[in-house]
């Protein structure tokens, strides 16, 4: 009940705004410890002020809040060496080179990306071997560890770990519900899936775009996938990086061959990512399905909703159903590293749900 989508509104504000509502600082009314000032709806700087009005004004610390929007992370991590931030995020050589000094945070979350493959727009991604292939030409240990150096880690499964145990035994969901297949490397059986792939759909070349954000780490992800995937006979893959905005207006309307998707949990429960492939979700946008996998999530959420061990066995086959027929293919859990300096002090995060609260922040002297 503490995420966004829960916060309480004035209806008599909201209805004055009508379709302004949310897009400027003015057209934005808040009831929690800060509000919004200065922001235009596109402007990159922006400040959270202290909301007197807040019902435990008292506890907050903070006068203000100053917000700044970088392009890329050497933007901001140049302005927080030059004492012009006091917090910044990292990629992963900045990692390196921070790791071990005072103020640096790893920030491990519960949170995934993963490639989508719509089945709508290209026919050669209906066929099961042929997006296991893809799957099988794809190193995650290499791109979390050589590439990306950020704290990503390899992938395990479309949930990522942090998102409960078995009610019975303690096991966590990512580890009971582990199909090694799908999140494996292994090139020589991927040209094999392929070649036979190829047969069953009758074609001889797969020639797509993979869409992804135009952010440093997009971009690294982006370019590792093309170099890996066109190992693969007859795979061609052209990269479009777009602004995140335009990336995900795309993503909703699956105008998209290929796409780099995030998720995030907002509670720390399976279902906040299984229910994305159901059949009706408004967020299984590359079109694939599976009778199966719909019960099994039926079954969790319906007759066995308040019986956690039986609850529990439906979400971990229901995972296992979506693995082994490769209706995703899971990348890496994310991280935010990041530095904060050190006289900054009560920061708290999430690692589910809202990442950051500036609540009970403050600045110490020392």
């Amino acid at each position: 009940m503490a995420f966004p989508l829960y916060y309480p509104q004035n209806e008599k504000f909201v209805k004055k705004c009508g379709k302004k509502f949310g897009t400027q600082a003015k057209y934005t009314l808040s009831s929690g410890p800060f509000k919004m000032t200065g922001w235009t709806g596109n402007n990159k700087q922006f400040t959270l002020v202290k909301n007197k009005n807040y019902w435990d004004a008292k506890s907050v610390k903070l006068q203000k809040v100053n917000e700044t929007i970088s392009e890329t992370s050497s933007t901001s991590y140049n302005m927080y060496q030059a004492g012009k931030l006091d917090e910044t995020l990292l990629t992963g050589e900045q990692v390196n080179a921070n790791k071990n000094k005072p103020g640096y945070h790893a920030r491990h979350q519960s949170a995934l990306q993963r490639i989508d493959l719509n089945i709508k727009k290209v026919a050669a991604f209906k066929n099961k071997n042929i997006r296991k292939a893809l799957s099988l030409a794809i190193n995650r240990e290499s791109l979390a560890n050589n590439v990306l150096r950020n704290g990503d880690t390899a992938a395990k499964g479309f949930v990522p770990s942090g998102m409960g145990k078995n009610p019975q035994t303690g096991e966590e969901f990512y580890k009971e519900a582990y199909v090694k297949s799908a999140v494996a490397y292994n090139l020589p059986e991927a040209k094999c899936l392929l070649k036979q792939g190829y047969k069953e759909a009758g074609i001889k070349s797969i020639n797509v775009t993979l869409s992804t954000s135009d952010d440093d780490n997009s971009k690294q992800i982006g370019e590792f996938l093309q170099s890996k995937l066109e190992q693969l006979p007859g795979v061609k893959i052209s990269v479009q990086t777009l602004p995140y905005t335009t990336l995900i207006s795309r993503q909703q309307k699956g105008d998209f061959e290929m796409t780099i998707e995030g998720w995030k949990a907002i509670l720390g429960d399976p279902i906040n990512f299984l229910d994305v492939f159901e059949s009706d979700s408004s967020y299984n946008n590359a079109g694939w399905k599976n009778a199966r996998y719909d019960q099994l999530i039926d079954e969790a959420e319906g007759k066995y909703a308040n019986q956690p061990s039986k609850r529990w066995a439906k979400l971990v086959a229901a995972e296992k159903v979506l693995m082994e027929d490769q209706g995703t293919i899971p990348l890496v859990q994310m991280a935010s590293p990041q530095l904060v300096k050190t006289n900054v002090k009560n920061i708290s995060f999430n690692p589910v749900g809202i990442p950051y609260d500036f609540k009970e922040v403050y600045l110490s002297n020392k």
